[in-house]
């Protein structure tokens, strides 16, 4: 058997149904160094045991299965994969994603010459139909200084050298951004690989699944506390989202509205609100909506919004710094 130059490292948890898609990806990349796959089951509750157990024999290529015996977070469980492996180069993918038949090559073919290599990552054309305004997915077509784990390698000097992923952060946000950085500050040289392309999941659209989604997020505020130069990647550099500042405005409008409806603070409070609603209704629209929808789902963005703003706030206090 040959020893195998690239370790593809995933960490996986409560995804049983979305593991034979992904394997059998990993299983059929072409034009690829000898490879090896690294799965971490993150203690999850389903079969996702029985299931990978199941897949490891299948394939061509060696696949490792371990198991967390608590969940611990993607970090923790990153850590283990690439850790358990003594390939010099380390990808990474995550269990909601399809990675394209050239993809490891390409990434590999990148660390030639630079520390850390991203892909490009798309929603899947074949989700489409799923695709409405809450729906989530990503769309990384440049180097935009987060560099996420769905389509991201690592020289593994790098990784040692940095000592991994940083396991402060036990949920999935952030943890990946704040890897990179650390490396790139440490002199790491990136490169963005266009033709590396993973396929990530369109989440069906639901304003409930969204809001669950929310609390995860609060993790950006640490990777600014530990990487000030990142608030330049940042809306004015206090805000993570571009529609935070208007939402915020919109809120404190309601609030005005809520405490009096005196005639003189209407144009007040329709100030307040209008940024946000001319931002939704036709700057940065919900996607797949149009006019009409869009009005109709303002205050269910306007909540979603918030919430973001809220879970920012709290971090901002737990880790003393502002970032909304």
């Amino acid at each position: 058997m040959e020893v195998a130059q690239v370790a593809v490292v995933v960490a996986t948890y409560g995804r049983a149904d979305l593991l034979p898609r992904l394997l059998a990806a990993l299983g059929a990349q072409v034009d690829a160094p000898p490879y090896e796959v690294v799965v971490v089951d993150d203690a999850s509750r389903d079969d996702t045991t029985a299931v990978l157990q199941r897949l490891a024999g299948s394939l061509d290529v060696p696949v490792r299965v371990l198991r967390l015996p608590h969940n611990r977070g993607p970090a923790t469980a990153r850590n283990l994969g690439w850790r358990a492996t003594r390939a010099p180069l380390v990808a990474f993918t995550d269990d909601d994603c399809v990675p394209c038949p050239t993809w490891l090559g390409r990434l590999a073919a990148a660390l030639r010459t630079a520390d850390v290599a991203q892909g490009r990552t798309l929603p899947d054309p074949q989700q489409e139909a799923s695709c409405g305004p809450f729906s989530r997915t990503l769309r990384i077509e440049q180097e935009d200084g987060l560099y996420q784990t769905c389509n991201i390698a690592y020289r593994r000097c790098v990784l040692e050298h940095q000592g991994g992923f940083d396991e402060s952060f036990r949920h999935p946000a952030g943890e990946d951004t704040e890897l990179a950085w650390r490396a790139v500050e440490g002199g790491a040289r990136t490169a963005f690989v266009p033709g590396a392309v993973v396929l990530h999941d369109v989440r069906p659209s639901s304003v409930l699944a969204a809001l669950r989604d929310i609390p995860r997020w609060g993790s950006v505020v640490l990777v600014v506390r530990k990487h000030p130069a990142m608030r330049g990647r940042l809306h004015s550099r206090w805000f993570w989202r571009s529609s935070h500042p208007p939402a915020l405005a919109a809120m404190g409008g309601l609030g005005v509205l809520a405490l009096s409806r005196r005639r003189g603070r209407l144009a007040l409070v329709a100030g307040m609100l209008a940024p946000y609603a001319r931002l939704r209704l036709t700057r940065e629209p919900l996607p797949a909506t149009g006019p009409r929808r869009r009005v109709v789902l303002l205050p269910a963005a306007l909540l979603i919004d918030a919430a973001e703003v809220a879970v920012c706030a709290a971090a901002s206090v737990r880790w003393r710094r502002l970032l909304l």
